[in-house]
């Protein structure tokens, strides 16, 4: 009787070993479960909150990239659809531009694209100006003036937006122009829509 202890014993302290040795062998094997659920809860907070927008698959396409980055802190998802509005103004403004300056563009097409970059470059300032007031938030004493402050900025940025667009559906536009440049505009007004919703459903 007393072998089949001491033999069961030595299994036991074999097993044990043996699994303290797997575990050095391979410490990361813990460490990328843990990672991968962790990122797996920010992927779901993204999507859950872009579900909600008014334009969920420009909300997630803009900013499920940015999921581990943003992790479920819902003034860093706002910060993110802000900076991400203001990344595709820029560059649908920077496109406009060029092509206001075509050498084969009509004198009406050039004022209407003259006219809606400058519609643009508003909507730029204002949503900047709304990323500074939702960056405020952590040292902000009166945090609901900063979120207003936010609103007003995104609701001022998507008229703008709007007003260029409105440009283009009530004036002749020539189709070349329009099939350009009209899409990027009405992405930027989504995203500034989608923007204004989060910063409007911030629990602060």
């Amino acid at each position: 009787m007393e072998h089949a202890n001491f033999f069961s014993l030595l299994f036991l302290i074999f097993m044990a070993t043996a699994m303290v040795m797997s575990m050095a062998a391979d410490p990361q094997s813990s460490t990328t479960t843990t990672t991968s659920t962790t990122t797996q809860a920010y992927t779901n907070f993204v999507k859950t909150s872009c579900n909600a927008t008014t334009y969920p698959s420009v909300c997630l396409t803009s900013l499920l990239p940015y999921a581990n980055s943003v992790k479920s802190n819902p003034i860093r998802l706002v910060k993110q659809a802000l900076s991400a509005t203001v990344k595709s103004a820029s560059a649908t403004r920077s496109t406009v531009s060029k092509l206001a300056k075509s050498k084969n563009i009509s004198k009406g097409d050039a004022a209407i694209l003259k006219d809606c970059i400058e519609e643009l470059k508003d909507s730029i300032d204002e949503i900047t100006d709304s990323l500074k007031a939702v960056s405020s938030l952590g040292s902000s004493v009166n945090k609901r003036f900063a979120i207003s402050n936010a609103q007003t900025w995104t609701s001022a940025a998507i008229t703008d937006v709007y007003t260029c667009i409105d440009e283009f559906s009530d004036q002749k536009v020539s189709p070349a122009v329009k099939k350009k440049i009209r899409s990027s505009i009405v992405n930027i007004a989504r995203r500034s829509s989608n923007a204004l919703y989060l910063i409007n459903h911030l629990n602060i």
